[in-house]
C-alpha cells in the first residue's frame, strides 16, 4: 500500500491508478467528471491494461473509483445545515467511523463502504432546501465516483479526510448491506421532505403509516391544524390576529435585524423576513433549541397531546427538547439468564456515548456569544463550532466580568473545557479570541487585562486577580494540568490550586477570596473576583487525569465539558474570516461588554471593566431578569428534574447533579448580556439553550467517567477492551481486529481474560450471526447492540 501524504495530490495519474488497483479497487479514467473511455464500466483486469489505457488517453487526468462491490454514499447537499444534518443521519450506518470520506466541493461529502451484494443506484428525490438542490445518492453497479485529480468546479484537488483508498485495502472497508442503505435513504428522504420542497413528485421510499404520508408530514399537518397548542410555548410573544386567525411572530422578538414577521396559519407558514416557507418542525428546530428534526417533531407531538405512534412513529416515549436523562438499556432478548448479584443496585446505566458531540446548532446562541463563535469558525482552516463556543463563552465571561449577575445571584464566571482530538484547530480558537478582544481602539490592553496564559500556582492566580479582578485562564492541554492537581500524591501547592478553583466559583457571589495565609505567603483579599477558564484537552488526556475519587470531590461538576464528538473538522483551504480584520460589529460588542465609552485614550465611566479595582466591590451592578414566570418556572423545573435523578444514579455522581442548574444559570446570564448589555433578559430561548448545553455537559461527564475513569492499570486495560467493543455498535468486532487495535500494548493472554470476564458479566457477547449477504460472522458485540437474531456462544462451555 502507498501511505497517504500531502504529496498524494500531485501523484501522476498512472501511479495513482496502479496503487488503487494494488489495493483492490478498480480505477476509472475521467476527464473532469466524465468517464467515457470505451468499456469503462468493465473492471480493469491487470496493471498492463491500466498502463495502456492511461497512455492512450492522456487528456483523462482525473481518476474515479468503479462502484458495484464498492458503495459510495454521496451527500449531495450544497446547503451547509442540510449537509450537516444528513451526515448526522449517516452516522447510524454500520461502520460509519471506519468509512473513507472524500470531499470534492464542501460541504458535500461522499462516504465509501463495501458490499457483498452489488445493486444499482439508489437515491432520494431532489429537494430545494434554502435555495440549494439537495439529494442523497448511493452509487452502485455501473457507476463511478471521482476520487483523485482536480475538481472541475473548485479547481482544487479532491480531499480525503484521514485515510484514502491509497492506504486502505478494499477488504478493510466497512461492510454495508441493502437494508442499511434503504433505511438511510428513507430517513434522508423524510428529513429532506420536512425541510425542503421536492423539485418533482416521487413516492416516498417507505410510507410509515397506512395514510400514505410520512410521519413528518402528518406531524406538520396536525401542528398547523392546532397551532394554539404549541405556538406560545415556542414563541411567548406571538400574537394572534382576530380576523385571519394567523399567529404573528415579530423579527424583533426573534432577535434579528429584519423588518418582516413570521406568519403561522392553518394553510401554512411563511417567513416574510427571509422570504421562505417554513414548517412547524423547522420552526421548533430553529427557534426552540431542538437538537434534531426528530426531537422537534416529538416535542410537537407532546404539545399536541398526541402519541407519535398515531403518525407512524415506532418509539412511543415522548421526547423533550432538552437532552433526556440516560436510561437503562434493555436486556438482550436471548440473554435470559437472571443476574441476581446486582439485585440491590438499581441505578441507571449510563448509555454508551451519552451526551458526546454537542449538537452543532447549540454552538451558535443568539447575541455576541454566537457571533463570536461564528467568526472563530469562519477564521479556521479546521473549523470546530464546539471549540469556538468554548472560546466565545470564556471571552464573553471575561469581558462582562463581575459587573453582572443573574436572577439567582449567579455571576458569569465559568470553567468551560472543550474535548477534542488533535487536529481540531484549537490554537486557532485561542488566537482568534484574543484578536477579537484586541480589535477595538482600546487595543491590546483588553487581552492583557482579561487573559492569563496558564495556571502555575495559587500566588500566580492571586497576582492576576489582584491586577484584573475579572480574568480568564487559557489552559491548553487542560487534561495535563488537571493531572497535576488531582489524585492522592500531589504536592501541597498543587492541592491548594485545586482548592482555590473550587473556592473561586463561589467568591464572585457577593463575597471575597484571599485574606489569609496560603501557599507559604499572604494571599491578598480580592473582592468578588470573577475567574473563568478556557480549557482544551484531548479526551484521553482528560480522563486519564482522573480517578474514581475525583468524581464526587466537587471540581468535576464545576466544569462545563463540551465534547466535539467523533466527526473530524473539514479543512477549509481559504477561510472567509481573517483574525486581522475583525468585523466592526464584533469590535463594538467588545466595547459594549466592557462598559467602555469614548475612544481608546479617553475611555471612562464607572462601568468600565478595565478600570476595576480588586479592593472595591463592582459598581454599578446589573441584574439579568427572566422574561416572565414561565422562564423562571422552566429553570426551576429543570433544576428539580436533574436533582431528582439522584436516587437513580450511583451515589458518587450525586454531587455533580447539584451543579447542573448552576451551570445553566451562568450560561444563560452570559448569553443574555451578549444579547443586550444594558438590560439583559433571559428569554425562553436562551434558557432552553443554556439548559441543553449544561445537561449535555452532565451527560459527557457521566458517560465519560463510566467508560474511562480507572484507578489502576488493570482496570484501565479492562475499560479499553470494553470500549473497543461497545464503540463498534451494531457492526461488532472480530478478535483479530482487537489484537490489531491493541498493537501489542496488552498481552494477548490478558486480552483473552478480559473478554471472558466481559462475557461473564454480560456486558459483551461473542456470537455468530448470518448477515443479509449470507456471510456467517463470529464477532464480539456489546450486549445491547447485538443483532437480535445472533446466537450467543456461552463462555461457560468453552
Amino acid at each position: 500500500m502507498i501511505a497517504l501524504t500531502q504529496a498524494t495530490e500531485s501523484l501522476p495519474a498512472l501511479d495513482t491508478r496502479l496503487a488503487l488497483f494494488a489495493n483492490g479497487y478498480f480505477p476509472v479514467l475521467a476527464r473532469g467528471k466524465v468517464s467515457d473511455v470505451t468499456g469503462w464500466r468493465t473492471p480493469v483486469k491487470s496493471e498492463q491494461e491500466i498502463i495502456e489505457l492511461t497512455g492512450a488517453n492522456p487528456a483523462y487526468a482525473n481518476t474515479g473509483l468503479l462502484c458495484g462491490s464498492l458503495v459510495a454514499v454521496d451527500i449531495d447537499a450544497p446547503d451547509a445545515e442540510a449537509a450537516e444534518d444528513l451526515l448526522a443521519l449517516a452516522e447510524s450506518l454500520p461502520g460509519y467511523q471506519q468509512a473513507l470520506k472524500r470531499i470534492g466541493k464542501a460541504p458535500k461529502i461522499c462516504l465509501f463502504f463495501r458490499t457483498a451484494e452489488a445493486r444499482k443506484k439508489r437515491s432520494t428525490n431532489v429537494y430545494m432546501v434554502r435555495g440549494a438542490k439537495c439529494q442523497i445518492e448511493v452509487m452502485g453497479d455501473g457507476q463511478q465516483v471521482l476520487g483523485f485529480g482536480i475538481h472541475p468546479d473548485t479547481g482544487k484537488p479532491y480531499e480525503w479526510l484521514g485515510a484514502s483508498p491509497l492506504d486502505t485495502l478494499f477488504s478493510d472497508l466497512p461492510e454495508i448491506d441493502a437494508d442499511a442503505i434503504d433505511q438511510f435513504i428513507a430517513q434522508a428522504e423524510a428529513y429532506l421532505a420536512a425541510t425542503g420542497e421536492a423539485t418533482k413528485k416521487k413516492a416516498a421510499p417507505r410510507a410509515p403509516s397506512s395514510s400514505g404520508s410520512t410521519f413528518w408530514q402528518q406531524v406538520n399537518s396536525a401542528a398547523l391544524a392546532n397551532a394554539d397548542a404549541w405556538i406560545l410555548d415556542l414563541f411567548p410573544t406571538a400574537a394572534k390576529e382576530a380576523g385571519t386567525g394567523a399567529w404573528r411572530v415579530t423579527s424583533a422578538a426573534l432577535g434579528r435585524a429584519l423588518q418582516e414577521d413570521i406568519s403561522i396559519h392553518a394553510d401554512g407558514i411563511q417567513d416574510f423576513g427571509l422570504e421562505q416557507p417554513e414548517t412547524p418542525i423547522s420552526l421548533v428546530e430553529k427557534y426552540g433549541g431542538a437538537p434534531s428534526v426528530k426531537e422537534a417533531a416529538l416535542w410537537l407531538c407532546e404539545r399536541l397531546g398526541r402519541d407519535p405512534a398515531e403518525f407512524g412513529w415506532q418509539v412511543r416515549k415522548p421526547v423533550e427538547i432538552r437532552f433526556s436523562a440516560p436510561t437503562t438499556p434493555p436486556v438482550a432478548a436471548n440473554d435470559d439468564a437472571p443476574d441476581n448479584d446486582d439485585a440491590n443496585e438499581d441505578y441507571e446505566v449510563i448509555s454508551e456515548g451519552a451526551g458526546t458531540g454537542l449538537s452543532e446548532h447549540l454552538c451558535f446562541p443568539p447575541g455576541a456569544v454566537g457571533e463570536f463563535s461564528q467568526f472563530i469558525v469562519d477564521c479556521a482552516r479546521f473549523p470546530s463550532p464546539h471549540l469556538a463556543l468554548v472560546s466565545a463563552l470564556a471571552l464573553t465571561a471575561g469581558l462582562i466580568g463581575r459587573r453582572y449577575k443573574g436572577p439567582t445571584k449567579l455571576r458569569p464566571n465559568i470553567y468551560a473545557v472543550g474535548l477534542a482530538e488533535s487536529g481540531f484547530g484549537k490554537d486557532s480558537t485561542i488566537r482568534t479570541s484574543a484578536a477579537i478582544a484586541d480589535s477595538t481602539d482600546i487595543g491590546a490592553k483588553v487581552s492583557q487585562s482579561i487573559f492569563m496564559d496558564k495556571i502555575r500556582s495559587m500566588p500566580g492566580i492571586a497576582t492576576k486577580l489582584r491586577k484584573s479582578p475579572s480574568a480568564v485562564a487559557v489552559v491548553d492541554e487542560f487534561g495535563s494540568f488537571l493531572k497535576t492537581i488531582t489524585g492522592d500524591n500531589i504536592s501541597e501547592g498543587k492541592d491548594e490550586i485545586r482548592s482555590a478553583l473550587m473556592e473561586l466559583t463561589g467568591a464572585a457571589q457577593g463575597g471575597y477570596w484571599g485574606g489569609m495565609e496560603k501557599a507559604g505567603g499572604n494571599i491578598p483579599r480580592i473582592v468578588q473576583p470573577c475567574f473563568s477558564i478556557h480549557g482544551i484537552s484531548t479526551p484521553s488526556t482528560f480522563w486519564d487525569a482522573l480517578g474514581s475519587g475525583n468524581i464526587s470531590e466537587g471540581l468535576l461538576g464545576r466544569l462545563i465539558l463540551i465534547d466535539v464528538g467523533n466527526a473530524e473538522p473539514v479543512k477549509v483551504m481559504e477561510p472567509k474570516g481573517d483574525p486581522d480584520n475583525v468585523p466592526c460589529d464584533l469590535s463594538q460588542h467588545v466595547k459594549n461588554l466592557l462598559g467602555a465609552t469614548g475612544n481608546g485614550r479617553h475611555t471612562h465611566g464607572p462601568f468600565y471593566a478595565l478600570a476595576a479595582s480588586s479592593e472595591v466591590a463592582p459598581y454599578p451592578m446589573i441584574t439579568a431578569e427572566w422574561e416572565g414566570r414561565s422562564v423562571h418556572r422552566m429553570f426551576e423545573e429543570f433544576d428539580d428534574e436533574v436533582r431528582g435523578r439522584k436516587k437513580k444514579v450511583d451515589p458518587k455522581y450525586r454531587p455533580i447533579l447539584n451543579r447542573v442548574a448552576e451551570n445553566a444559570g451562568r450560561l444563560a446570564l452570559i448569553a443574555a448580556v451578549g444579547c443586550d448589555y444594558k438590560q439583559p433578559i433571559i428569554t425562553m430561548q436562551l434558557q432552553e439553550w443554556a439548559n441543553a448545553v449544561a445537561e449535555n455537559a452532565l451527560n459527557v461527564i457521566m458517560a465519560g467517567a463510566s467508560e474511562n475513569i480507572a484507578d489502576n492499570m488493570l482496570q484501565r486495560e479492562y475499560m479499553r477492551i470494553r470500549n473497543m467493543v461497545t464503540r463498534t455498535r451494531k457492526v461488532g468486532i472480530t478478535h483479530s481486529r482487537i489484537l490489531r487495535n491493541v498493537g501489542g500494548s496488552i498481552q494477548n493472554r490478558r486480552i483473552d481474560d478480559i473478554l471472558i470476564n466481559l462475557r461473564k458479566a454480560k456486558e459483551v457477547h461473542l456470537a455468530t450471526w448470518v448477515a443479509p449477504s449470507g456471510q456467517s460472522q463470529v464477532r464480539y458485540w456489546a450486549a445491547r447492540q447485538m443483532p437480535k437474531d445472533a446466537t450467543i456462544l456461552s463462555p461457560w462451555t468453552e
